[in-house]
This record gives structure tokens, C-alpha cells and sequence, in this order.
């Protein structure tokens, strides 16, 4: 039989260009390879099979294709050789050798150049038994193509059985083969608005770089009665899947969902032609969570079938200057309402399998369905290098979930659809199982008690200072007779403005002990702050210094008129007066105030935190419990008192017979001074931030029996594996002031080991939410809220921020809160918690969707950066701004031990500020002090080593476009970040290029130019300038490759364009081309 058309030479259709374009790129590994195997059972007649194989590759020319480039172009020509028809004799290897045979034949490499793209191989097995394997290359080869091939191979079988030659239908002259279609107007508008896509859709789990080419595994899954219920709301099983599809990706985190979907352009005419009638195209939606499903699976059908109008234009038009891949979106869905019927072989009992699977998926995840009877057959297929297995199985669940329900009921919002399995509510609900008793005491409570057990033992030391429990005890009781004597009690609240020292800590004991509670005015801060404060909380009375200048807040006058506190001046504690009379024994209840501190507030205007003695006596007890402290411990007093975390140093030691060492302010400074305190001081915990942490293990700290505690800031990989080196325990802990200092705790193990935020403390529940407040599965990024005993009572006297922040916990008993810290985090699946950065640290490049914070995170993991920020610039760059390792000047940092944003006890910032994965600093950070842009000589290749870096784990849209090396990140007076004074970008903050050559005095710079100019279109094009900032797209490079192959005599592998989109990268890329073949 010949072939309808001998004389095959035709361009390629839009589809088969953008396979060739994937595939000359290298992207494709084997996911273009399309294997199809028949079992027969029976006498079967081998010469007439190979016969009929040969008359199939006679009637499709295109299987015995080749691919040939014309200027840019690729078209379809007659491979050198014809396409084949072998036979092999199995017959006498083990079944393991069989099945390895039949799978090297399946998995045959068909290289487009040299075709041909389609072959058969007959395999004997048995007398009875052979297999009939066919390999075709996708680019001439789709899903209808197999029915087809099969249906034609057994009416041939069945002809040459009979010893005729097949009498089948003509078909249509190849010349008619699809041709692209010019994007219109219209066309343009459509898919301007719907591209470019997201950086990447988040599925449950950290993200993994692309991987090309990859070896595949599959993932199978049932969804009965889906048909029907398809049906049922009047779209077809398709469309509910892809609805049900972008539904889940929206319950994941993407606002804007993308999945890529084959749709036919085959004609009444085609139908019985083999070859590669699909166009695969993205399908977008905005997926509204108040939305009905069955509402929102009609609009996927309206838009759906806007996409299949424009069919026809090219994927290199959709797609711009994305990097190939074996996917447009890493998301794609296919399906078949069902498997080919198996036609009549004579003689022979026939088995088809029309699904298998080579291997190789198609982007990151495709998703293949079947619907048969009424039900559904999903085969999830992805790269374990691209996606954990683990990461899959929870799709197939929630997919299993979320589709189940909207199948029986329709009309259900999307944000409410199931999409947790059973399995993971159990998992969850054993996660936030931290019910533990506490009594009902209170830290005046606790306190004396160990000082009744203890009283000589010293509990605090300063300097050459000690103090007894006993004289702790007698002093504390003494202030507090005073300051109930001035109306100080429940409800009230008393001002602290004393430096760290002893008379400090019995500050706070006297002033809990009256019944009140404590307002800290940290002496280092303005003025102007700590007078606000002191009008804002309303605090009756401010304990100042005996000696020195009046209280900033204080005119001078014992009332100002301005607060309206009085103020009582404290001298040495020997000096303390008795009170007028005998302090009432009555301790505080449990749910009286113990403290407010006063956090940075998104509007500019702090907020007081209210915190009860309840929430405060749970965290002490549960730290307790978590860190073994007990009798002889001795607790590192490093913390201002107007960082909520002090609390935990001053008071977890003297309810549990520690001692407390106060560190003077000048040492807090001082790396090499503080070190040596921890070291003489047999200090046994210390609880600091990262900064702190910095500045010690750069001054030498060395005491393998030390507990150290990091919190305040993300603690750096590279910092937590030196210091775990350095000290007996490390451990990570995390919670915002709302909810009473530390809420969830993690162990450093020793040697490398990745950080998170842990598990929640005794009594407290952690929940990663939606912006619905529901639950989103493991790995998926969602707000972290804390609920249970550690929330504070609110922000004083701020109705409105506490009812927006402090919200009913739905999972808790009746009136249990969560607070809504604004971070975001991810539940790995064993239960710890990852810190992501801000939740409001969002920007937009190119219409993609990027968290800062991720990139700034993954900076801090490379050993060389200290510090990192990351900034846009122009509207659409990308820039870092990174403290090299080398640049952090050791043993000194003015202010690092307070560097931590007021008020946040956590990784990030606090509602409104900036990701604390950028307040990493050097230790030589100052606030206030301009940075310096360091010389690429001071910092050699770092910019080239933290993209390749970057590359590796994130979308290239994330990677930022230019690196700049500074001594210290800015810093405001409050050691936040000030973006606003990083500086502009030099030039060139990225690599050094070689000496400027003018375009005129390098042939091969101008010949290149020139070449970019009449394919871009664009005049006057500098050598740096980036392809796709220019316009360029996949079918833009395959015509510059073209021309420079014609022109120069060099061919340049597609992957460079991608990998340096310059004129000087291509020119280098030729340069090396011409040394290789000298």
C-alpha cells in the first residue's frame, strides 16, 4: 500500500513547534516518547502481522518523518530511513529479561534530526504468545492517534490473513496539516490577560527546581460516579475535573490558577489520520472561595471554550520568553471518556494497554483521566526529582476529597469543600493535643515558695552584687506594701523605667505582688515613644532611679500634667522604706493583667499588648517542662525588659530555684566581654536572637554544657550548625507577644539539619489557615494563628486591632481565641512547623506572584551570606542586598542584643512590618548608619555563586536580576529594616563583564547584534540587555539560533539563550563553540 502522500515535506504545525522547540532545548528527556503495546494470545500468523505493520507506516507518512530546520523553522521531510518493522525471539529468557526487553524497545530514543519518529518491534514470548510493541515520538503521534493505529493495524492484519493487500478509506493530503495562525487582535487581548502564569503553583510541601527530563512514576486513583455527577450540573466530565482541578489549586495558596489542557484541532477529516492534532494551551481562572462549585465549573466550561478559539495560535506566542518546558504550565490535565475498543484480531485473544506510561511526565505534575461506566480513573504522573511522592499521594487524596463532595454537593462554597483526608485530621488534631494541667497559681505565688525553700540561695547577681531569695523576697514584698499604699492593684498598671540591675528585678516582683501589672519604658528609646506610651496605657505610676535625670516622660513637675503619673524614685534595695502597713497577702488571680508591652504598629502608632498571669504562668511551667530547669541553674539576664522575652529569664529561674546574671548594658555590645561572662558565670541558659547568638560565636564562644535558646529572628542553618557545635543544646523557639512570648519549640540536632519553629508548647494549638480561617493540609503555606492558654487579652484599649488580630478559634471549646500572627507557615508532615516569612512581604514581576521573604530565606542558606534583603527596583527587578560572612566585623554590634523588633518574640515582623529573614544582621549592624556597596574585588564570584544557588531551588522569575554586596544592612532606630535606605543598585551588580568592547571594534559582537536587530525588530540593542526584557520569546531564539548557525557556522545549544539571554553570553557561547572544534 503506498503512502497517500510520497512526497512528505511541509512545515510544522503550531503544536509540532512547540514539541520541536522543547525538544531541541532538551527539556523533554522522555516525555515525548509515546509507547503502545498489544499481548496477543493465540496462533498468531507473524509474517502477515509484520505485513500489516508495514502497511500502517505506509498509510501515515508522518511516522517515517523527519525534522529539518529551514531558517529557524523546523519542517517535516522523509526520514534517510524508513521506518522499521523488527522481530526478536524471546522465547528462551527468564520473565525478568523479557520484560526488560520489552521495555527497551517501549523506552527506544527517536531522534527528530535523523527519524524516523515511529517504529514496531514484534516480540515472540511464547508459541502462543507475542508482544507487538510500537514507539512513536509525540510530535507525529497524540492520544486519538493510538485508536486510530490500532483500528487500522487489525483491518490490515486481518486483509493479509487473507493474502490481500488492505483496502482502506484515503485520507487527506498532508498538505492540509494545521498551520499556525497569525495571534489577532483579539487573540493578543485574550492571552495578554490571562499571561504570563504565577511563578509556579504551590502544592503541599517545599518547592523543588524544575527538572528536565526526568524519570517518571505514577500515582492511580478512583472517583466513582463522577460522570453522572458532571452531568448533573450540565458540563462534561472534563470540566468537572479541571473545575475540581483549579478549586484544589486555589485551596492551596494560588490566587490565580493554571492548567494546561490538550485540545483538539482534529477535523471531520482527520479522524482518521494519525499525527499530533492537539494544541496544548492554559487554561486560567480566578477561582473565588465564595463561589458555589457548581457555579464556578460553568465558568471553567465558559472559559474553556474562549481558550479553544484561539487553539490555533502559537504555544511561542502564549508563552513569551518562558523557559521550555515539557509543559506550558507545570499543572496539566488530559482526558478520555474512555479506553480505544479493542478491535478483531482473528484467531488472536487481544490485549491493549492504551495507557502506558513511558516514564517521563509532562511539567511538573499531569494528571491523566479515564472515565468508564460512570467513573473516573486518575492517573497522577510526575518526576520524583520535580515532586516528592509524598507531595503526590496528598494531591490524589484531596483531589479525592474535594471532588467527592462537590459531587454530592454541588452548590457548596469552594473555600468550604473537604479537602483534608481522615488520615490528616487525626494527624492534626494529634499535633495540637497538648492539654496539660497547670494550677492556678501566679509567678508572686511560685516565687515564694522557693524562696520559703531556698531562702539563702542566691537568685540574682550582678556584677559584684548578690541577692538572696530572701532579700529578694523581703524587698519585692516591701515596694508592693508601697505601691498598694498609692492605690497601685488589679487593673492598674506601673511604669518601669530602670536600667537592668537588681533593683529591676524586684521592681517587677513588687509591682506583680501588688496585684498590678508592669509597663516596661526601656530608657534607650526616645523619648516622645516612651511619653506616648505612658498617656496611652494610662499608667498611675513610673518607677524611675534615685538618681539621675527625670524620666523622659516626666516635665520635671511629681504630676506632669501631660501623663499624669507620679513618679517614685528608687535607690539601693537596703534603702527601700516599709510600707505604711503590712502588704495584704492576696495574691493576683489568675486572670488579672501581669504585663502590657507595647509592639510597632502597621500604622505607625504602637499598640500595648495585654498579657494575664494565666497565659504567663502556662509558658513558664511548659518551658520548664521542655528545658529541664531546676535548682542550680543559671539563667543569662540578657534582654531589655521591654522585650516580652525577658520575662522568661528573669522569672523562669526564680520559680525554679535558679539564679539570674544580669548582663550590663555595655557588655550587650560586646561579644568578646559577653562570652567571658557566660564562661565565668557558669551560666547554664542563655535565650537570645540570632544577632546575639552572632556576636558570641564570633568572639569565640566555646561551652559544650550551655542550653541556648534562639528566637526573636529565623536562625540561619549556617549560624544554628556552628553554634550547636559550640554549645550542649540548641533550641529554636517561636511566638509573637500575643501570645505570651514562645508558642512552639524545636530541638537542633547536631550536624546539619533543616530549621523549623517545631511543635506547639503544652496547652497551646497551632493552626496553619486560609484567609477563610480553615485549615489547609501539611505542607501547604497558610497564616499561622495560635490559639489556647497563651493568648493575651488583646491590644489595651483598642477595640478594633484586637477584634481583627484576635478571632473565634473554631476548633477550641466555646469563647477560645486565636490570634492571627500574619506569618506564614507550612506544617511539614511531621507535625513541625516552617517559618515562611510575612505574610504581607508580596510583590509582583512581570505579573508573577513573589514572596520576598522565600527569597530572602533561601539567601540566608548559603553559607557565604550573613544577612540578605531583597528589593524591587524599576517597578520589575529583582535585586539582593546581601552581608557577606566575610564582611560581618566580629566581637562588637552596638544594639545587637535588642535587635530584634520590638514586641515580636518570632521570625517576622509583626502585623505590618518588615520579614524578619532580613534583620539576619551582620554584627556590625548600626541603626542609622549608612551602608557601603563593597567592590566586587572585596567579594570574588559571590554573585555568580548565590544565583547558581538561587537556580537551584526557585522559578527563574524569583531569582533576582542584580546582587549587591554591602558591609551592613540599614537599620532604623527600631532595628527594623530600612528598605528605604538601601542603596540603588550600581550599573552592574552582577557579575564583573569583561572591558565594554564597542560594537564596531568586535566582529562577532556586531554580527550577533545585528542578527538580534532583525529578528527583534529593535534598533540600537547593547550587548547586556536581556532577550526577554526585549521581547524575545522561544520562537525569537530559534531563528537567532538559525541565522547565527548560517551566518558564523556555529550551532548554539537553546539551552544558552535561556541561561545567559545576552548578546555577550551567545558571543561567549560562540567563542567556545569555535576553541572546542579548532
Amino acid at each position: 500500500m503506498q503512502p497517500t502522500t510520497p512526497d512528505l515535506d511541509i512545515p510544522a504545525s503550531p503544536a509540532q513547534h512547540g514539541v520541536w522547540v522543547t525538544e531541541r532545548a532538551g527539556a523533554a528527556g522522555a516525555a515525548y516518547r509515546m509507547p503502545l503495546t498489544l499481548t496477543f494470545h493465540g496462533p498468531l500468523d507473524a509474517p502477515a502481522m509484520r505485513a500489516a505493520c508495514a502497511d500502517v507506516l505506509a498509510r501515515h507518512p508522518l511516522l517515517g518523518a523527519a525534522v529539518a530546520e529551514r531558517d529557524g523553522e523546523p519542517w517535516l521531510v522523509p526520514a534517510p530511513v524508513p521506518p522499521a518493522v523488527t522481530a526478536e525471539d524471546l522465547t528462551g529468557l527468564d520473565d525478568d529479561k523479557r520484560a526488560a526487553a520489552v521495555r527497551a524497545h517501549a523506552e527506544r530514543d527517536l531522534d527528530l534530526a535523523r527519524g524516523p519518529l515511529a517504529g514496531f518491534a514484534l516480540l515472540a514470548l511464547g508459541p502462543d504468545r507475542h508482544v507487538l510493541v510500537f514507539t512513536a515520538h509525540h510530535l507525529v503521534f497524540d492520544g486519538i492517534s493510538k485508536d486510530v493505529l490500532v483500528a487500522d493495524l487489525a483491518a490490515c492484519y486481518r486483509a493479509r490473513l487473507g493474502g490481500a493487500a488492505p483496502d482502506l478509506p484515503a485520507l487527506p493530503a498532508l498538505a492540509g496539516q494545521e498551520r499556525a495562525a497569525a495571534a489577532g487582535e483579539e487573540a493578543a487581548a485574550f492571552w495578554r490577560s490571562r499571561w504570563p502564569a504565577p511563578a509556579g503553583p504551590v502544592l503541599p510541601g517545599p518547592a523543588r527546581a524544575p527538572h528536565r527530563g526526568a524519570a517518571g512514576q505514577e500515582i492511580e486513583l478512583t472517583l466513582p460516579g463522577l460522570a453522572s455527577a458532571a452531568t448533573g450540573i450540565g458540563v462534561t466530565t472534563f470540566e468537572f475535573l479541571l473545575a475540581a482541578l483549579h478549586a484544589l489549586l486555589r485551596r492551596y495558596g494560588n490566587e490565580r490558577a493554571v492548567v494546561a489542557v490538550d485540545l483538539s484541532t482534529r477535523t471531520p477529516a482527520d479522524r482518521g489520520s494519525v499525527g499530533l492534532f492537539v494544541n496544548e494551551l492554559p487554561v486560567v481562572t480566578r477561582p473565588d472561595p465564595e463561589a458555589p462549585f457548581a457555579a464556578f465549573a460553568a465558568e471553567v466550561r465558559r472559559e474553556l471554550r474562549e481558550v479553544y478559539r484561539f487553539r490555533g495560535v502559537p504555544l511561542a506566542q502564549v508563552a513569551g520568553g518562558m523557559a521550555p518546558a515539557t509543559s506550558l504550565a507545570p499543572i496539566s490535565l488530559s482526558h478520555r471518556e474512555r479506553d480505544g475498543a479493542v478491535p478483531d484480531f482473528p484467531g488472536l485473544a487481544t490485549e491493549v494497554d492504551w495507557s502506558v506510561f513511558n516514564g517521563a511526565p509532562r511539567g511538573v505534575l499531569h494528571l491523566h483521566t479515564t472515565g468508564t461506566a460512570g467513573d473516573v480513573t486518575v492517573r497522577l504522573r510526575f518526576a520524583p526529582e520535580a515532586v516528592a511522592p509524598r507531595t503526590v499521594r496528598a494531591v490524589a487524596g484531596h483531589l479525592r476529597t474535594l471532588a467527592a463532595a462537590a459531587a454530592a454537593a454541588p452548590d457548596t462554597p469552594l473555600g468550604d469543600l473537604p479537602l483534608l483526608t481522615a488520615a490528616e485530621e487525626r494527624d492534626l488534631a494529634a499535633v495540637n493535643a497538648t492539654a496539660r494541667a497547670v494550677p492556678d497559681l501566679t509567678v508572686p505565688q511560685l516565687f515564694a515558695e522557693r524562696a520559703r525553700q531556698a531562702p539563702d540561695a542566691v537568685a540574682v547577681a550582678f556584677q559584684d552584687r548578690e541577692l538572696t531569695y530572701a532579700e529578694l523576697d523581703a524587698a519585692s514584698a516591701r515596694l508592693a506594701g508601697t505601691l498598694r499604699a498609692r492605690g497601685a492593684g488589679p487593673g492598674t498598671l506601673v511604669a518601669i523605667h530602670l536600667d537592668r540591675s537588681p533593683e529591676m528585678v524586684a521592681a517587677v516582683l513588687g509591682v506583680l505582688r501588688a496585684g498590678a501589672a508592669y509597663l516596661p519604658l526601656d530608657p534607650a528609646y526616645p523619648a516622645e515613644r516612651l511619653a506616648f506610651v505612658l498617656r496611652d496605657a494610662g499608667a498611675a505610676l513610673v518607677l524611675a532611679p534615685e538618681r539621675g535625670p527625670e524620666p523622659p516622660c516626666v516635665t520635671g513637675a511629681a504630676e506632669p500634667p501631660d501623663t499624669g503619673a507620679e513618679v517614685l524614685r528608687l535607690g539601693p534595695l537596703a534603702g527601700w522604706p516599709a510600707p505604711p502597713s503590712p502588704l495584704d497577702a492576696t495574691p493576683p488571680a489568675p486572670g488579672d493583667l501581669a504585663y502590657v508591652i507595647y509592639t510597632s504598629g502597621s500604622t505607625g502608632r504602637p499598640k500595648g499588648v495585654a498579657v494575664e498571669h494565666r497565659p504567663l504562668t502556662n509558658l513558664l511551667l511548659a518551658m520548664r517542662d521542655e528545658l529541664g530547669a531546676a535548682e542550680g541553674d543559671a539563667w543569662l539576664g540578657l534582654t531589655t525588659l521591654s522585650f516580652d522575652i525577658s520575662a522568661l529569664e528573669l522569672m523562669l529561674p526564680l520559680i525554679t530555684g535558679g539564679r539570674v546574671v544580669l548582663v550590663p548594658e555595655g557588655v550587650t555590645r560586646d561579644g568578646r566581654a559577653l562570652r567571658r561572662l557566660v564562661e565565668t558565670g557558669s551560666i547554664s541558659h542563655v535565650q537570645a536572637t540570632p544577632s546575639s547568638w552572632r556576636l558570641l560565636t564570633e568572639a569565640g564562644l566555646d561551652r559544650p554544657g550551655l542550653v541556648a535558646l534562639s528566637g526573636g529572628e529565623p536562625l540561619p542553618p549556617a549560624l544554628a550548625g556552628d553554634l550547636r557545635a559550640r554549645v550542649g543544646r540548641l533550641v529554636n523557639v517561636y511566638g509573637p507577644t500575643e501570645t505570651t512570648i514562645w508558642s512552639a519549640i524545636d530541638e537542633v540536632p547536631p550536624g546539619p539539619a533543616e530549621i523549623t519553629i517545631g511543635r506547639p508548647l503544652a496547652n497551646t494549638r497551632i493552626h496553619i489557615l486560609d484567609e477563610r480561617l480553615v485549615t489547609v493540609p501539611a505542607g501547604v503555606p497558610g497564616e499561622i494563628c495560635i490559639g489556647g492558654a497563651g493568648v493575651a487579652r488583646g491590644y489595651l484599649d483598642r477595640p478594633e486591632p484586637t477584634a481583627a488580630r484576635f478571632v473565634p478559634d473554631p476548633a477550641g471549646p466555646p469563647g477560645a481565641r486565636l490570634y492571627r500572627t500574619g506569618d506564614l507557615g507550612r506544617r511539614r508532615p511531621d507535625g513541625r512547623i516552617e517559618f515562611l516569612g510575612r505574610a504581607d512581604g508580596q510583590v509582583k514581576i512581570r505579573g508573577h506572584r513573589i514572596e520576598l521573604g522565600e527569597i530572602e530565606a533561601r539567601l540566608l542558606e548559603h553559607e557565604l551570606v550573613a544577612a540578605a534583603a531583597v528589593a524591587v527596583r524599576d517597578g520589575e527587578r529583582l535585586v539582593a542586598y546581601v552581608v557577606p560572612r566575610t564582611a560581618a566585623a566580629p566581637g562588637t554590634s552596638p544594639g545587637a542584643a535588642s535587635a530584634a523588633v520590638p514586641g515580636l518574640t518570632a521570625p517576622g515582623a509583626g502585623p505590618g512590618g518588615a520579614s524578619a529573614a532580613v534583620l539576619e544582621v551582620a554584627s556590625a549592624a548600626v541603626p542609622g548608619a549608612a551602608p557601603r556597596v563593597l567592590a566586587e574585588t572585596e567579594v570574588p564570584g559571590l554573585a555568580g555563586r548565590l544565583r547558581e544557588h538561587l537556580a537551584r531551588g526557585l522559578p527563574g522569575v524569583m531569582v533576582p536580576a542584580a546582587y549587591v554586596a554591602l558591609d551592613r544592612l540599614p537599620l532604623t532606630p527600631a532595628r527594623k529594616l530600612d528598605r528605604l535606605a538601601l542603596p540603588e543598585p550600581p550599573a552592574r551588580a552582577t557579575e564583573p563583564a569583561p572591558a565594554a568592547v564597542p560594537a564596531a571594534a568586535d566582529p562577532l559582537i556586531s554580527e550577533i547584534t545585528a542578527i538580534w536587530e532583525e529578528v527583534l525588530k529593535i534598533d540600537g540593542i547593547r550587548p547586556d540587555e536581556d532577550l526577554f526584557d526585549l521581547g524575545g520569546h522561544s520562537l525569537s531564539i530559534t531563528r537567532i539560533a538559525s541565522r547565527i548557525r548560517g551566518r558564523l557556522g556555529v550551532d548554539v545549544d537553546l539551552d544558552v539563550f535561556f541561561d545567559t539571554p545576552t548578546i555577550d553570553g551567545v558571543a561567549e557561547a560562540v567563542r567556545s563553540a569555535r576553541e572546542e572544534s579548532a
